[in-house]
């Protein structure tokens, strides 16, 4: 059954994971560089919850989440304190995991989700807390055994816990992919998925069109991308569709989802709160926050996408999707309005950004912070396009170029004989050679067949050798038809 098809409404919040970028772990001085380390390396005494350790807060992690509270305007707690929350997994060496409850570190907030018409809708955050990650159960290692690796144990996590504000998955990944960035913005996350440093949680249930109550919750965990979140998602909908629509229950339960099969499966029964045995942690004491410490986060907070997308809007001018584009990555964004102000053509600046020089990244694998080419060469590179001076063709093969090699643009534009052919008289004759060897083709040609516009262009570039300007070849083309067209009135008339 279609979602879109069914009678039932859609509720779904998520519980984002951030591995906060530290130096060391939230509660030891082991090196929280776990992804690249061999397993185990950095798992200390405290890590591995040997008798008489005792946890020292890390003052890096408490900044960061206070920066983010900062950015999202949420309230940041004068006092927070942390919990034992009380559970056995095999990776969890303590038996508890060190976590924040009753007093998180950032209280309840909005977060603006850009949906694609350049809207937003308001997503409220219930919390943002801190807490220690759990090592990893590896099961695919060692033949019919799970071994484990503490490196990241201990790693130092920033909880988002979102209302159930999102109606559909891909609202859900929007939602996802917009903290990710956000989180990459102000330097508080490396956010490889791969390795781990932000993951998700979904919880997705259903009720009946025009009910208050929420239905009874599944939720999804461990999702690591973007890709399976959506699939989860909806296979977890339909799954519920159905069970529903049979007068059937549906249980509440934490579930993982197979990327293979496409499918989720049951983990386990899904734990109330008080079935973690929350207390204080007597070892960590309540952690006060001062607002002369919240005011010097937010002081030293860089513009936020929201506010810069808003800016881009009205100082350059740009759509809304083009700004939200745009501005998903901070380098991104900082390109742009560099090479913008530098070559003076807004328009052309964010095509060749979102255009070739995404495309080039994907090509690359490269994140946004490892782009080459500096504002400086992107700039000149738009404006020998725009100029004519280079085909748009050769520009997007100089971009290559820049992307490897470090260049002096307009001396390899000389030396290796790029520029671009703009004389009228030269590119007349080619197009009239071109259309005596075409001339059966131009009737056809004056009834309006543009692919055989664009072969007699194609051919004139051919003699050329890709460097006929391609703006004056149509425009000479154009006149020489019409000329042959007078051409053969006069004969047929005769």
């Amino acid at each position: 059954m279609s979602v879109t098809e069914s009678k039932w409404e859609i509720s779904i919040g998520l519980e984002v994971h951030i591995q906060l970028k530290t130096r060391t772990k939230l509660f030891s001085r082991a090196s929280n560089k776990a992804p690249r380390a061999s397993p185990n390396r950095n798992a200390s005494l405290v890590d591995l919850a040997y008798p008489g350790t005792l946890p020292v807060l890390n003052h890096t992690a408490v900044t960061h989440a206070v920066r983010f509270g900062v950015a999202i305007g949420a309230p940041i707690a004068r006092v927070c304190s942390f919990e034992r929350k009380n559970y056995f997994y095999p990776d969890l060496p303590k038996g508890y995991q060190i976590s924040q409850f009753s007093q998180p570190i950032v209280g309840s907030g909005v977060f603006d989700l850009w949906l694609e018409d350049g809207q937003t809708k308001p997503i409220k955050i219930r919390r943002g807390h801190l807490e220690e990650d759990a090592g990893k159960s590896i099961h695919d290692r060692v033949p019919n055994a799970t071994v484990l690796d503490f490196n990241r144990a201990g790693a130092p996590l920033l909880e988002i816990v979102t209302a159930p504000d999102l109606n559909t998955p891909m609202e859900a990944v929007a939602c996802f992919r917009q903290l990710h960035a956000l989180a990459i913005w102000l330097d508080l996350s490396t956010g490889k998925l791969n390795e781990g440093a932000m993951r998700c949680d979904a919880n997705v249930s259903l009720r009946l069109a025009g009910q208050d109550n929420l239905g009874t919750p599944t939720e999804l965990k461990n999702l690591n991308s973007f890709k399976f979140l959506e699939k989860a998602l909806r296979y977890e909908i339909d799954r519920h569709t159905m069970a529903l629509s049979a007068g059937q229950k549906v249980q509440r339960e934490t579930r993982l989802y197979d990327p293979v099969s496409g499918t989720t499966q049951s983990m386990r029964l899904k734990e109330q709160e008080e079935g973690y045995r929350y207390f204080i942690d007597p070892d960590l004491p309540p952690i006060p926050i001062s607002e002369e410490f919240i005011a010097r986060i937010a002081q030293s907070t860089p513009e936020l996408p929201s506010k810069m997308r808003e800016r881009f809007i009205r100082e350059f001018g740009l759509a809304p999707d083009i700004a939200f584009r745009l501005t998903l990555e901070k380098p991104l964004a900082e390109l742009f309005e560099a090479t913008a102000v530098q070559c003076g053509d807004t328009s052309a600046t964010a095509n060749w950004i979102l255009g070739e020089l995404t495309a080039l990244r994907k090509l690359k694998h490269s994140r946004a912070q490892e782009i080459p080419i500096s504002a400086k060469q992107l700039a000149k590179l738009i404006l020998r396009v725009e100029d004519g001076t280079i085909s748009s063709k050769t520009g997007k093969e100089l971009l290559r170029e820049l992307w490897d090699t470090e260049i002096d643009l307009d001396h390899f534009i000389q030396t290796r004989a790029l520029t671009q052919i703009s004389d009228s008289s030269q590119i007349s004759m080619w197009v009239a050679k071109v259309i005596e060897e075409n001339r059966h083709l131009i009737p056809k040609v004056l009834q309006g067949d543009e692919k055989l516009i664009e072969y007699l262009i194609g051919q004139v570039m051919k003699i050329s050798r890709g460097k006929a300007n391609p703006h004056q070849v149509r425009e000479s083309l154009d006149h020489e038809v019409v000329a042959q067209s007078k051409h053969l009135s006069a004969e047929n008339s005769n």
